[in-house]
């Protein structure tokens, strides 16, 4: 913490805090004999998440200082932003190296080959030793995505010998990600939880003829449609998932609105009579603002 730039009066209140600190366990309703924990931090505790990040900043840094193990990314911030060509013009270009994504005490590692992913997992690995962290391989996936029109190899990464599991997909932060490098799967994924949640609210709710149709559609807008539009500031999508994605909320709106399938509605009039915006004007919204 000291090289982080903390105070010494505030590491010395931190460890204060976690000296002498001892556990019982409760096992059906009686507790054990208190024994005493010599590291880690205490459960529940709100300085836990703070002392584990700044940890972890250390551990990363550590692992790979003086390294340029990552995947290289260039990009302008002066428009012409679907214009590839401008990509590889000399100037106005700027470059960075994206080695990892993190959240909580999830780690994504990247590589643009599999040397390179071996290589950051090998440092990745010592600095969890030097540090005294695990790595859950059985948790731990490995997964190749492969450029357009190239042949799939499944990779062969280890850790300390233990071979790790390759996947052609993994969930994230609640997105699938898959080897297709397409959000396929994702939008699928997105339709089957949303109307799993539609159909858990169908007699609860939708049905109920004493909640007023502008409850429910607030109750759809804040738990269905949430639902189906998560992630989607990230996602890079075509008509095509637009257009799927907004016939289920048309379907789900129809079903509120007690429109029948035989009788024809414009989806527009659909999301007039809710409303509501379609699919295609909240997902400018959510990748513009």
């Amino acid at each position: 913490m000291s090289k982080f730039g903390c105070p010494d009066r505030f590491i010395l209140m931190v460890r204060q805090f976690h000296d002498s600190m001892t556990a019982r366990v409760l096992d059906d309703g009686e507790a054990s004999e208190a024994f005493p924990v010599t590291n880690g931090v205490k459960q529940g505790c709100v300085l836990a998440l703070t002392l584990f990040s700044i940890m972890f900043s250390a551990m990363l840094s550590d692992a790979f200082q003086n390294s340029s193990l990552g995947v290289s990314l260039r990009y302008r911030t002066n428009g012409k932003l679907f214009n590839l060509r401008r990509l590889q013009a000399v100037t106005k270009i700027k470059e960075t190296v994206l080695r990892d994504l993190l959240f909580a005490d999830d780690c994504a590692l990247n590589a643009g080959s599999e040397q390179k992913m071996q290589a950051s997992m090998d440092k990745f690995a010592a600095a969890c030793d030097n540090f005294g962290l695990l790595i859950n391989t059985k948790k731990t996936e490995v997964m190749h995505q492969p450029a357009p029109k190239a042949q799939h190899q499944e990779p062969t990464i280890t850790v300390k010998g233990q071979k790790l599991q390759a996947v052609d997909q993994f969930t994230y932060l609640g997105s699938t990600l898959s080897r297709a490098v397409t959000i396929d799967i994702e939008v699928n994924c997105r339709i089957a939880k949303a109307s799993s949640t539609f159909g858990r609210l169908l007699t609860k709710v939708w049905d109920r003829r004493g909640i007023s149709l502008a409850t429910k559609l607030k109750v759809y807008r804040a738990v269905v449609l949430t639902t189906l539009m998560y992630a989607s500031e990230t996602w890079t999508g075509y008509r095509k998932h637009a257009r799927q994605l907004n016939h289920f909320h048309t379907i789900c709106l129809c079903r509120l609105l007690s429109i029948r399938w035989q009788v024809k509605v414009p989806d527009t009039e659909v999301l007039f009579r809710a409303g509501l915006l379609s699919v295609h004007t909240l997902l400018m919204k959510s990748q513009t603002c």
